[in-house]
């Protein structure tokens, strides 16, 4: 699955619906366009099950790394067969952060299962999913019109999507999530 879709792509492309032509490689670019845009954003974007393996020091919180977190599943110990009710956890959707409300502390390393994502997708990540898929489009297939000559800005200069990802699609999608680990 993808955060759009083969009949969004070919519409952004102005891509008449009857003409399949291309859309073996059109539907390979539309996979591909999720991996993109949530490393960019350092964000889950499509829901789907997530799994991360964490060191926790019996604490009543913990990080989880992948968000927006939608949902906890489980939470089990790797070494032994502790497992906490995630019944009495409440995840921030947005940070990320998992608080014990009853029960034992988590301890020790633990798998915890969770869904991750936006449900539903926002609109502005479609738009820039498909200001990029259309750039790619062009540029691979020759279609982009004249090259254009510019100064690249300091702040491009420490990006490093600076030269594939258009700057309307970094308009639609807005700035990165900080990463802090």
């Amino acid at each position: 699955m993808s955060i759009v879709t083969l009949e969004e792509a070919k519409k952004q492309l102005k891509i008449l619906d009857d003409d399949t032509a291309a859309d073996e490689e059109l539907q390979a670019y539309v996979d591909a366009i999720t991996t993109v845009v949530e490393e960019y954003k350092h964000e889950v974007i499509e829901p789907r099950e997530v799994r991360e393996d964490l060191e926790v020091r019996a604490c009543r919180r913990f990080r989880l790394w992948n968000v927006p977190v939608l949902s906890l599943t489980s939470v089990t110990s790797v070494v032994g067969s502790m497992t906490w009710d995630v019944s009495t956890m409440r995840p921030n959707p947005d940070t990320g952060l998992v608080r014990v409300l009853s029960g034992p502390p988590v301890s020790g390393l633990v798998e915890v299962v969770f869904q991750a994502g936006y449900s539903p997708i926002p609109d502005r990540y479609k738009r820039g999913a498909l200001v990029i898929i259309q750039h790619v489009w062009e540029t691979q297939r020759g279609k982009a019109g004249p090259v254009r000559g510019g100064v690249v800005g300091p702040e491009e200069l420490h990006s490093k999507f600076f030269y594939s990802v258009p700057r309307k699609a970094l308009e639609w999608l807005g700035a990165p999530r900080p990463v802090v680990g």
